[in-house]
């Protein structure tokens, strides 16, 4: 499928129009409303300037010189927890947070990521109702499990799958209703008999000999890129992922500290990332965190009115290798 470049109100309806397709009904990342960056307000209206907004914090976003890298480096953070026209400004990376649909369970419970949640009960409670349903598609569905400033904090129900990486649940969910067949499944226990012996997959073309026919429709929504943006992981997020004791990663706490001090005052990129950690493609790490964010959070504040934005980064380029992104959700508070 093609589309145009940019941020065009054409290009946010063609994109919404094919991911809503597949994706809309089973509510998995894609929640849509009052889509496209318009024109349909007369004057000056809160929400034509607040459109305004939104349009230079995306262009900002395509500026970036380092598409392989996204860091508070970039030139889009200067315009966090700012005022722009009277209109309060706040940028997150979705991608510094863990989904809580895909996580597996161990890593909630073995690690100290358990102390944002009630309970560990509340965590069995949160994996039923995934069991259960497939996904979990809002904060409300599990606001009695987990504070909403926890959840905040740590986690998102935006993004994208890391086949090597992801529950089995989700994953044959999300495939089984793409495909329109039983292939979720399938994937769901090839992931599993790889998990079992230790073994990833390591290349794009082993992933489209795996997926056969259904590569195509799989991707992106189901990829090999990993997840989380080392640059935004908060420091609770990233010691508790490297210090998880089935990774067995030596020094994990030194390593973190490491990488916390160095981005205080330059991009870490994923070739310095795994340097750092001394990893090798035959690590489970390698596949959880890299360094580019797949999902934005943007949210402005005017008297009148808030909006809040998702924009997504497709895992494809561009023709000419330029990064791609789409709106794919903008709501009106």
């Amino acid at each position: 499928m093609k589309h145009n470049n940019g941020f065009s109100s054409l290009e946010f309806i063609v994109t919404l129009f094919f991911l809503s397709l597949i994706l809309i009904a089973l509510g998995i990342f894609l929640r849509v409303s009052d889509l496209t960056i318009s024109k349909r307000t007369q004057g000056k209206s809160d929400k034509e300037q607040i459109d305004n907004v939104l349009n230079s914090i995306f262009e900002e976003i395509k500026k970036d010189h380092t598409p392989n890298v996204d860091s508070k480096m970039d030139s889009v953070w200067k315009l966090n927890d700012t005022n722009v026209d009277g209109f309060d400004i706040s940028i997150k990376s979705l991608s510094g947070l863990i989904n809580l649909n895909y996580v597996p369970k161990d890593i909630l419970v073995n690690t100290n990521l358990v102390s944002a949640f009630d309970s560990t009960e509340s965590i069995e409670k949160i994996k039923n109702l995934i069991e259960e349903n497939g996904m979990i598609n809002s904060y409300e569905e599990i606001s009695d499990l987990i504070s909403e400033e926890k959840f905040n904090e740590n986690f998102t129900l935006n993004g994208y799958l890391n086949f090597n990486v992801t529950d089995e649940i989700p994953l044959a969910f999300i495939g089984n209703n793409i495909t329109n067949s039983y292939f979720g499944d399938e994937l769901a226990n090839k992931r599993k008999s790889l998990r079992n012996n230790k073994q990833f997959i390591q290349s794009e073309t082993e992933f489209n000999m795996l997926c056969g026919i259904h590569y195509d429709d799989i991707t992106p929504y189901i990829n090999l890129n990993p997840t989380l943006n080392i640059n935004f992981m908060s420091e609770e997020v990233l010691k508790s992922f490297l210090t998880y004791p089935q990774f067995k990663l030596s020094n994990a706490l030194q390593k973190a500290n490491t990488i916390i001090s160095l981005r205080d005052s330059k991009e870490i990129t994923q070739e310095e990332l795994i340097s750092i950690l001394g990893i090798s493609k035959n690590h489970e790490l390698y596949y959880y965190i890299g360094s580019k964010t797949w999902f934005w959070q943007i949210h402005i504040t005017g008297k009148n009115t808030s909006c809040n934005v998702i924009l997504a980064r497709d895992p494809e380029e561009g023709t000419l290798g330029e990064p791609k992104f789409y709106l794919i959700e903008k709501k009106w508070i």
